[in-house]
């Protein structure tokens, strides 16, 4: 006798998502604007203020907002995004919960040039320590992140 079941098979799909972009994450008691401000002066960037970045908690039930600042290095064809990980009322990333910044870095971007960004940074005295994050560890990061 043959059986009319037909035997169920699962395909999951997989996607890997592209990060054209890396993370820094900074630790500073300092607010936002004194970190900007030391950020500007020792790494002669320009960074200025952009809306806040607005998340839904759905836990609470309301809006987050999260300080957002911007800076173009037009000659090296990088951007380069400072995001607040700490509001009055919530974290972006609980995860990374220690850090209390996040810088973006949008472009190619040599090793060599990286780790001299770090190194720049390491100097700014208002910033505890720089971390190297990994976007693939950070839930929802594929989608906050991106250009």
């Amino acid at each position: 006798m043959k059986s009319d079941q037909t035997e169920k098979k699962t395909l999951r799909l997989k996607v890997e998502t592209d990060y054209n972009y890396r993370l820094i994450g900074l630790s500073s008691h300092e607010n936002d604007y004194r970190l900007v401000w030391a950020v500007n002066n020792q790494l002669k960037m320009k960074f200025v203020r952009i809306d806040n970045l607005i998340m839904h908690n759905k836990k609470h039930g309301s809006d987050l907002e999260f300080s957002r600042f911007f800076y173009e290095d037009e000659e090296r064809y990088l951007k380069y995004y400072l995001f607040s990980n700490r509001c009055p009322d919530g974290i972006l990333f609980p995860e990374i919960r220690n850090m209390d910044f996040i810088l973006q870095i949008i472009g190619e971007m040599t090793e060599d040039n990286f780790n001299q960004l770090l190194k720049e940074i390491k100097s700014v005295s208002i910033i505890s320590a720089p971390f190297v994050l990994h976007p693939q560890k950070i839930k929802n990061a594929g989608q906050l992140f991106h250009e």
